[in-house]
């Protein structure tokens, strides 16, 4: 069985064994860190209840956030906007678990998924008090099943990333669910990721880099330059440039990027115009 397979079992599993599943989503790319196929699954069953923790809202302004609340609800989906880095509602979600199970349940189990470097093991870090799962700023550290008690009512399941099949390469690069030291072309990844950086927010690579560049490997070279990153021979040294450029974006989050609503909205309008 793959990998991807085994995921999918485990994940499964342990919706079935779950009274409450959480999902966590980067708040910075709302639709593109769903996992839709597992939020169905969980609404078609009225036993269960989902919550989606939106977490690492400290990286998105206010308005944003609300307008990504907004559209979620009109899907049925109830949100809670978290920063695990600073602390922000964690203990109004670890109330709703537990609100969300009902009166007739005095033991809870809840199940957390999501992908990779969404900030899962660290928001059950907090619940729990300690560090109870392990954590790591490379994407997909937790990589098996951990069982972990957060009250004498409430157990939390903790899963693997669960990666969506027909998520591209720049958009796991985007949202930092592949390290980037495992690509095979680092320049041509990191191209890829200003490409899609400057067509969700113009001008914010060059603004928190002070490049001014015309297309990405203008960029590249530019910045090789500026962290002054050559081979023997006195050339540019690309490679190591782009492998720091990308682990910059996914463990700093040096670039304020977001997902705009209001042009999710109008794409989900015009797939569903042309179902018809």
């Amino acid at each position: 069985m793959s990998k991807k397979k085994d995921f999918d079992s485990m994940v499964r599993k342990m919706i079935k064994g779950s009274d409450v599943v959480v999902e966590v989503i980067d708040a910075r790319f709302p639709s593109l860190s769903r996992a839709k196929y597992y939020e169905k699954m969980v609404l078609r069953d009225r036993s269960k209840k989902l919550i989606v923790a939106m977490n690492k809202v400290d990286l998105v302004p206010e308005p944003i956030v609300e307008e990504w609340k907004l559209i979620l609800k009109k899907e049925r989906i109830h949100v809670i906007p978290t920063s695990a880095r600073e602390r922000l509602s964690t203990s109004i979600l670890r109330n709703s678990i537990i609100r969300a199970a009902g009166k007739d349940f005095f033991y809870i189990t809840a199940c957390f998924i999501g992908l990779p470097n969404t900030g899962k093991s660290s928001l059950i870090n907090i619940l729990k008090g300690r560090s109870s799962a392990p954590v790591a700023p490379v994407p997909g550290f937790t990589r098996a099943l951990q069982v972990l008690r957060i009250t004498t009512r409430l157990r939390i399941f903790d899963t693997p990333g669960v990666i969506p099949l027909k998520l591209s390469l720049a958009d796991q690069i985007l949202m930092g669910t592949i390290r980037p030291e495992k690509l095979s072309d680092y320049v041509k990844a990191a191209w890829a990721l200003i490409h899609r950086i400057d067509k969700l927010n113009p001008d914010a690579i060059s603004k928190a880099y002070k490049i001014e560049y015309e297309n990405p490997p203008e960029f590249i070279e530019k910045f090789a330059e500026l962290r002054h990153k050559r081979k023997k021979g006195g050339e540019l040294d690309l490679d190591t440039a782009a492998v720091i450029f990308m682990s910059e974006h996914v463990n700093k989050a040096k670039i304020p990027v977001w997902e705009d609503p209001e042009e999710y909205l109008k794409t989900r309008e015009d797939v569903e115009y042309k179902k018809f």
